[in-house]
């Protein structure tokens, strides 16, 4: 791939980058007649004396039938009686036909692309420490393993993966004209991330109309893609909608009392609007809603959420929900407000307070948010395997980041997204049937009921839902442990 020069990138792009990347790696009786009828004697009277002797009857002729003195016997009634039905046999299947059903697809082959940050690159150019290891040979190894078992319906998977420079646009659309136009793929894996290649992830599921799994779309994002783009996470707009689950299913609508929610100036207002309408139709009271006009200049945002504060204690507000990232925000409403419970939608976000709690929130103040995992998944067996499969192809030990030693590498996140972006791909190309086109695709969305992810214990793939994650878990931050806390779980927001 072709090499950029690199101007004056801080490192706050990185940080943003490698943020993201860790949020990612981050369902009778028988019933028988009577027996033959009696047939009854013929009466006769004596003769007397005085009475002449009739003559006899004459005796039928030899021919002559005699007539029939006794009823018929009714037919009989139950097993004997019922026609046995004619042995059936299964109709024999019709086999499979592959054929040349669409670009990137063989009668023998499907051809995927696979893109994942350059982390070598990242060390080099900026000289961070990054522990994180190559995405592809994970990848690459599991690849193989589908094939073993059989590909996709008889196709094998061909796979070919490339590392993009992931500061800036310019190397994620040239690696996109790449796969898309030069290759001609059938669909791409992973995905784009980090500032500025995000955004390229559109030129693969609108501009050149590929299927793709993996990154974070936006709502219109998704709906532009028309069902090619699916991912295994919960997306950000639905992470609003799955808090608000989270807080009904454990009857905490009930105790929070008035809610007032404030976003940050960039929030969607259809995304502000919908949050507001899934909390009243779960019984919440929302009395305010605001939006922080700014989110750089202290003093300014402080004398705003001065004003908001005041405006939610006069409307009986107790509890807050925070719509978007911003750290100068939260810190003015910290302090200014430690007596309210704080509602924070994307746990991912928050992660950080683990290793540094954020300015003005102090040990009494309540914050609940929701996470999909309390720890890293690695008692799944379905984990397991792609571990085991990873480890032997690649001869590398890998194991969840809590438990490496320092300056051990970390395969887990390359592994890890691996695991469940193939086992998506596989499961949907599989129900596209062998007739695998871009249509067929999104037909298969909805015929993928029993979608199995591993890590997840609870995950839906439908029309109007590209997000395969419903597990959630309620939890609370305690500034003591700078830890968070399982209230309930894990829980079905699907």
């Amino acid at each position: 791939m072709k090499q950029r020069g690199v101007g004056a990138s801080t490192r706050w792009l990185v940080v943003v980058v490698l943020v993201a990347l860790v949020a990612a790696a981050c369902g009778g009786n028988d019933d028988n007649g009577g027996g033959d009828a009696a047939t009854p004697q013929a009466e006769t009277t004596a003769p007397t004396a005085e009475a002449e002797p009739e003559p006899a009857p004459a005796e039928p002729e030899p021919d002559e039938p005699a007539q029939a003195t006794a009823e018929e016997p009714a037919p009989t009634e139950g097993p004997a009686a019922v026609e046995a039905p004619e042995a059936t046999t299964e109709p024999t299947p019709e086999p499979i036909v592959l054929t040349d059903s669409f670009r990137g697809v063989t009668s023998e082959a499907i051809l995927i692309g696979h893109v994942h940050v350059d982390f070598e690159r990242l060390r080099t150019d900026f000289g961070l420490d990054l522990p994180y290891g190559s995405f592809g040979p994970p990848f690459l190894a599991l690849v193989d393993w589908y094939n073993e078992q059989g590909g996709v319906l008889g196709r094998r998977l061909e796979a070919i993966s490339e590392a993009y420079w992931p500061v800036g646009s310019a190397g994620a659309e040239e690696l996109c004209l790449k796969l898309t136009e030069d290759v001609e793929v059938f669909a791409v894996l992973g995905g784009f991330t980090g500032s500025g290649s995000a955004g390229v992830n559109t030129c693969i599921t609108e501009l050149h109309e590929t299927i793709l799994v993996g990154g974070l779309p936006s709502r219109s994002e998704a709906e532009a893609a028309g069902g090619r783009w699916v991912i295994a996470p919960t997306s950000l707009d639905r992470r609003n909608a799955a808090f608000v689950s989270v807080l009904e299913q454990t009857g905490r609508i009930d105790e929070l009392g008035p809610i007032m929610v404030i976003a940050i100036t960039g929030a969607p207002p259809g995304l502000v609007d919908s949050v507001v309408e899934l909390l009243e139709a779960a019984g919440a009271e929302v009395p305010v809603v605001a939006k922080a006009a700014y989110t750089g200049d202290t003093i300014a945002t402080q004398e705003e959420m001065d004003v908001f504060v005041e405006r939610g204690r006069v409307e009986g507000v107790e509890a807050i929900m925070l719509i978007g990232e911003s750290p100068t925000r939260d810190a003015q409403l910290f302090a200014n407000a430690p007596d309210m419970v704080y509602l924070v939608p994307n746990g991912d976000r928050i992660g950080t307070w683990e290793q540094e709690q954020p300015e003005g929130l102090s040990p009494d103040t309540v914050v609940l948010t929701a996470r999909t995992f309390l720890d890293y998944p690695v008692d799944d067996p379905r984990i397991q395997q792609c571990i085991e499969v990873v480890e032997a192809a690649t001869g590398v030990q890998v194991v969840p980041p809590d438990q490496q030693a320092e300056g051990d590498p970390d395969y887990w996140p390359g592994m890890f997204n691996a695991c469940r972006d193939l086992a998506i791909f596989v499961q949907i190309a599989e129900a596209a049937g062998p007739n695998l086109t871009n249509e067929s695709w999104v037909e298969a969305l909805g015929r993928v009921p029993d979608l199995s992810v591993p890590g997840y214990g609870f995950v839906s793939i439908r029309p109007g839902k590209i997000d395969a994650n419903d597990q959630q878990y309620l939890m609370e931050y305690d500034y003591d442990s700078k830890t968070f806390v399982e209230l309930a779980g894990p829980l079905d927001v699907g």
